[in-house]
């Protein structure tokens, strides 16, 4: 999950930044085939075309080829991204700071999440009174 966030983040900044003072990756891309299939359904006397259905399988061995073929077309196009350890080195300085979110109490609990940096989940504490 963190990966893709990383990802789509690099993604949204090369697209505000219009690749600035970079050239962006030009080349012909060849994504693998999805197989499309002749699922329908219907829903009230409508036919529904899902040609896609099998991808919602999320555990099948093809879904899961699918996806590792889709990966690497993926990577290799990033990895040739120039800039992209610069951008990684941005996002990690701007998200590494502690956090915590607003503490709330149930009786005489009060219970608080903190984030020390790039932890990937938030720790819950739990202590006696406000003190």
């Amino acid at each position: 999950m963190k990966t893709t966030i990383i990802l789509s983040s690099i993604a949204a900044i090369m697209v505000i930044t219009g690749c600035k003072n970079n050239k962006p990756v030009q080349e012909k891309i060849n994504y693998p085939v999805t197989e499309k299939v002749t699922q329908t359904d219907d829903y009230f006397g409508t036919p529904v075309a899902d040609p896609y259905r099998w991808l919602e399988n999320d555990t099948s061995a093809e879904t899961e080829a699918w996806v590792v073929a889709q990966n690497k077309v993926t990577n290799d196009y990033l990895a040739k991204i120039p800039f992209r350890d610069q951008i990684h080195k941005r996002l990690e300085a701007l998200w590494d700071f502690p956090k915590m979110d607003v503490p709330f109490s149930k009786g005489e609990w009060v219970f608080f999440e903190k984030n020390e940096g790039k932890q990937n989940q938030y720790v819950i504490y739990v202590q006696k009174g406000i003190n």
